[in-house]
C-alpha cells in the first residue's frame, strides 16, 4: 500500500540571507546595517507553507529543486527541525542551491529580495516521478515550473487531492494551471497586474469566472478577501503588530489556509487564522521563525483585537 501524506508541496527551495537596516539606501550608498541582524535560514514559498503545516500537528511532505553543497543540507536539516518529510526533494549534482538575499527596513518591516537560482534547478516534467510519491490529500504549488506543475496537479486529481496554487509576483506565465487546481491564493501585485485593476472585489470575481472554485487576493496590511465554491464570500482584516519582517508571511497564511482546509472548516474561519498566524510570523526576522504554534494562533486570533483600517 502507498504511502500517504496530508500536504505535498512542490516548488522552489532557497537559503535566506537576511540583513536589517534603518532605512533602504540609494544606489551606490553604502551603509550600516542594524548590528546582530544576520541571520541564515530555509526560506520559499512552498517550503515555509509545508513548515506551517507541520508544526500545526499534520504530515507534511516537499518536492524542491536543491544542489548537492553545504546550503542544500543546510535546508534538509532545517526542513527536518520542523518534522516535512523530504525524501523527493530532486538534488542536481555539482549545483549550488539556490540563495536568496533580503534587505529588512527596520522601521517599516519592508523588505527587498534578490534570487540567485541556478538554471539546472529548473524542474521538467519528466523530474517529477508520480509512481514513487506519496497519495496526498492536499497539493501546494507556487506556479515556478509550470509544465510540471500541471503534470503533478493533474496526478493529484486523479488520486483525489485538492489543488492550491501561490502566485506571489508577476514571474511567469501561469495561466495553464487554473484548470487544475481547486484554490487560488495569490498576492494582490499578481492580481492586479493580471486583470489591470486595484480592486480586490474585481480581482477575485474575474479569477472564479475562469472556473476557478475558490479564490482569495491578500493584500498586506489592507486585509484579504476571497470567495468560496459555494459563491460566498469573505473580507477578513489583517491583524495589528509589532512589525519585524513581513519575510513569509503570505507563505504562513498559505499553510495556515492549507491547514484550515484539511479541518473542514468555512472561508471566513480559514481566513481569520491564516491573518492570525501570518501577523504573528511577522514579530520576527526571516520567514519560519515566527511561525506560531497551532495553540497559539487559535489564542491570539480569539482575543486580538487590533485591525488595520
Amino acid at each position: 500500500m502507498k504511502k500517504k501524506v496530508d500536504l505535498l508541496g512542490f516548488g522552489i527551495a532557497p537559503v535566506d540571507f537576511f540583513v536589517s537596516m534603518d532605512k533602504h539606501p540609494s544606489a551606490g550608498l553604502k551603509i550600516d546595517g542594524v548590528p546582530g541582524s544576520a541571520l541564515v535560514a530555509g526560506g520559499g514559498p512552498v517550503p515555509t507553507a509545508c513548515c506551517t503545516f507541520a508544526k500545526f500537528g499534520r504530515c507534511a511532505s516537499l518536492i524542491a529543486p536543491l544542489g548537492d553543497d553545504r546550503w542544500g543540507k543546510f535546508a534538509l536539516e532545517e526542513l527536518d527541525s520542523f518534522g516535512v518529510e523530504h525524501p523527493h526533494c530532486i538534488i542536481r549534482k555539482n549545483c549550488r542551491t539556490a540563495l536568496a538575499f533580503a534587505w529588512i527596513e527596520i522601521k517599516t518591516g519592508d523588505r527587498t529580495i534578490v534570487l540567485d537560482m541556478d538554471k539546472k534547478l529548473f524542474i521538467r516534467p519528466g523530474d517529477i516521478k508520480t509512481n514513487l510519491l506519496p497519495i496526498p490529500k492536499l497539493i501546494h504549488l507556487d506556479g515556478r515550473h509550470v509544465d510540471a506543475c500541471i503534470k503533478l496537479a493533474k496526478w493529484g486529481q486523479s488520486v483525489g487531492a485538492k489543488i492550491m496554487l501561490d502566485v506571489g509576483s508577476v514571474r511567469n506565465r501561469v495561466d495553464d494551471l487554473f484548470p487544475h487546481i481547486d484554490f487560488l491564493i495569490c498576492a494582490d501585485q499578481f492580481a492586479y497586474h493580471h486583470w489591470k485593476t486595484k480592486s480586490l472585489k474585481k480581482a477575485v470575481r474575474e479569477f472564479k469566472r475562469l472556473g476557478i472554485p475558490e479564490v482569495i487576493v491578500t493584500s498586506g496590511i489592507k486585509g484579504s478577501f476571497g470567495i468560496d465554491a459555494e459563491g460566498v464570500t469573505n473580507f477578513q482584516k489583517a491583524y495589528k503588530v509589532p512589525v519585524v519582517d513581513v519575510t513569509g508571511a503570505g507563505d504562513v497564511y498559505h499553510g495556515s489556509h492549507l491547514f484550515g482546509i484539511f479541518k473542514g472548516w468555512d472561508i471566513a474561519r480559514r481566513m481569520k487564522f491564516a491573518a492570525a498566524a501570518a501577523a504573528l510570523k511577522c514579530k520576527k526576522p526571516g520567514a519560519r521563525m515566527g511561525i506560531p504554534s497551532y495553540r497559539k494562533a487559535v489564542s491570539f486570533m480569539n482575543s486580538h483585537g487590533k485591525f488595520y483600517a
